[in-house]
């Protein structure tokens, strides 16, 4: 019934305030996090650890680079809708959208499995929109006001990553991401009355390497098995705090302090395993995500935790002859999470179905479609925050062979 009520949200949504915004959990920590990219793995609920295709770049596992068969050049967009409602029933509806990734693969030998990929991909984003009615008593006087929150940005990543064969039924895939980004904050206090505001904004920018492993194993024809490893060092931040009075226009006080320190890196475990099932493949995802040594944006509320996640995701990709009906791919998936944050001490869920479609656009140009409606919210007695949220991406694709198998003696 969530999915059904948030369907009716998005479509109605006549007597919901909207505004541009996003989840208010991505204020916490570092922000929605995201591992993998494209229209593909959004449709097949982000399962992707064994999951191959022959057209799709898998940022999640390097080991499955050398399974496309094309070299590749690929371009996203993510919209992401949350309909947040608090414990007094009161609903706002807040959305944003990004930049899913532009990326490049190079299929250099499909016979040794020997792919090559690089380019940049959010690996968090973070938006959200907050107020908030205030009052305070001095003397006889009731003073009343409000507190308007904001924030914005995230962490990019450039990745490069490359991927080997190294037996006839082991793959082996590496990869470099540099982390950086900017997460902004801002909170304006005002007074009614006199108009008196004050303004606070915090920054952190954030430099980092992340560097990750992966494998691919194919025991028999009907089974294959993934999985990857994703460690770094300490990462560097800079941070920057400004606090500013204002009495109507006229500015009374500003000042801004800039720190630098550092700050330790997620440390991200993925298993997963697929098989064939008639002219389409399913398969599943268990991923640990453990935050508990980043330290950037601790608030006494919040906190950071180890994260869980469990998907299912079937993919059927459409034949490449026929009528272009017939060429089209058909996704699917289901996944859970515990987030990597958690508010209040208790832990923050989400749920998702997804689903989507691959359509040929001639040639070996493709565009994948993936959508996921879900619901987020705090495990906890008396928590008075929930989230539906419905995420959209498209990406298009185009590949050409440009390395074709020579001569082996």
């Amino acid at each position: 019934m969530k999915y059904v009520a948030l369907a009716c949200l998005l479509v109605l949504g006549a007597p919901v305030l909207r505004s541009q915004g996003g989840s208010n959990y991505s204020a916490l920590g570092l922000g929605d996090a995201h591992f993998q990219a494209g229209g593909l793995y959004t449709a097949m609920g982000g399962t992707s650890i064994a999951m191959p295709s022959h057209y799709g770049i898998n940022v999640v596992n390097p080991a499955l680079l050398g399974r496309s068969v094309t070299t590749r050049l690929q371009v996203g967009y993510r919209f992401n809708q949350h309909v947040v409602r608090n414990v007094d029933e009161r609903i706002i509806a807040q959305n944003n959208g990004e930049l899913d990734g532009l990326l490049a693969m190079f299929s250099v030998d499909t016979a040794r499995g020997f792919g090559v990929s690089f380019g940049i991909l959010p690996f968090t984003n973070m938006a959200y929109k907050v107020q908030r009615p205030l009052s305070a008593i001095a003397g006889s006087d009731t003073i009343a006001g409000r507190s308007a929150q904001d924030g914005s940005g995230g962490t990019s990543m450039l990745h490069l990553g490359a991927s080997v064969r190294l037996l006839h039924n082991l793959h082996f895939g590496l990869q470099f991401n540099g982390l950086f980004g900017v997460l902004s904050y801002t909170d304006r206090v005002t007074a009614d009355g006199p108009f008196n505001a004050v303004a606070s904004s915090k920054s952190y920018d954030i430099r980092g390497l992340l560097l990750k492993g992966g494998f691919t194993w194919d025991p028999s024809p009907w089974l294959m098995v993934g999985g990857y490893v994703s460690a770094g060092g300490d990462g560097s931040v800079f941070t920057t705090r400004r606090v500013t009075g204002f009495s109507g226009s006229s500015i009374l006080y500003d000042s801004t302090r800039i720190d630098e320190g550092s700050t330790g890196l997620p440390l991200l475990v993925g298993m997963g395993l697929s098989t064939p099932v008639g002219s389409g493949r399913l398969g599943a995802d268990l991923e640990m995500q453990d935050f508990t040594s980043v330290t950037v944006n601790n608030r006494p509320d919040a906190g950071y935790t180890t994260g869980l996640r469990v998907s299912v995701g079937y993919t059927r990709p459409g034949p490449s002859t026929g009528s272009w009906w017939n060429q089209i791919g058909y996704h699917a998936g289901l996944s859970a999470q515990r987030l990597p944050v958690q508010f209040k001490g208790a832990p923050i869920y989400e749920s998702v179905i997804a689903g989507g479609l691959s359509m040929p656009l001639g040639g070996n140009a493709m565009v994948d479609a993936g959508l996921q409606l879900g619901y987020r919210g705090v495990d906890a007695p008396g928590s008075d925050l929930d989230e539906l949220l419905g995420r959209f991406t498209v990406t298009v694709s185009i590949g050409e062979i440009w390395f074709r198998p020579f001569g082996r003696e």
